[in-house]
């Protein structure tokens, strides 16, 4: 229960959104349905219920981004802050291919988690990110497509280990623990529960 508490807490500070009084619903279901529920689970499945929480939607301004003008607010966020990095392997062009990806994921406080994806907003043109090709004529599947990749690069699992190693272990992570987690990481498909148990039962955490 503790460790879940933790994992909770490191999610919150993860997957940071203002707490702007404007937001209380809508952070109580991110709570909810993104932390509290994914705390311990797989990595793609709480970046891809991050990306649909209105909360995150409205705090990045992404619930009005459309074809006609892309909001760059949470793709830069996203590559930054959420999977590969701030000296992650992408350029300008990426985040401006991935605001494009996004288009239309907006918010509808009558749906159950108040997700809504407008195709009338949305970009379906092709599109390049991370050196691979999306077909044109598609549809939300464009942002899950671009989740998918992020949450199983491997650049993506050398950050998430170094921070979960900073968190638990030393604010200097050891660069042995740090290529052994990666490597954890990758094999379970960026299983949080998994990755944990390797770095508790590592030489590194016992010292």
């Amino acid at each position: 229960k503790q460790l879940y508490a933790r994992m909770i807490d490191f999610w919150r500070d993860h997957f940071n959104i203002s707490d702007e009084t404007d937001y209380a619903a809508e952070l109580m279901m991110f709570e909810k349905n993104v932390l509290a529920k994914h705390a311990l689970g797989k990595f793609r499945d709480i970046l891809i219920a991050s990306a649909k929480s209105p909360s995150m939607l409205m705090y990045l301004d992404n619930f009005v981004s459309s074809k006609e003008a892309p909001n760059e607010n949470y793709a830069r966020e996203l590559l930054e802050l959420h999977t590969l990095g701030v000296d992650g392997p992408y350029n300008e062009e990426d985040i401006r291919e991935i605001a494009r990806a996004f288009t239309g994921w907006t918010i509808h406080m009558g749906a159950d988690d108040g997700f809504f994806f407008d195709e009338e907003m949305h970009d379906t043109g092709r599109k390049s990110i991370l050196g691979k090709s999306f077909p044109g004529e598609r549809g939300i599947e464009d942002g899950l497509h671009v989740l998918s990749l992020l949450a199983r690069h491997p650049a993506t699992a050398r950050f998430m280990s170094a921070k979960l190693i900073r968190r638990f272990v030393a604010d200097n992570p050891p660069q042995s623990l740090v290529a052994s987690t990666t490597q954890v990481w990758i094999e379970s498909d960026g299983d949080i529960k998994t990755v944990l148990r390797h770095i508790f039962n590592s030489a590194e955490f016992a010292q």
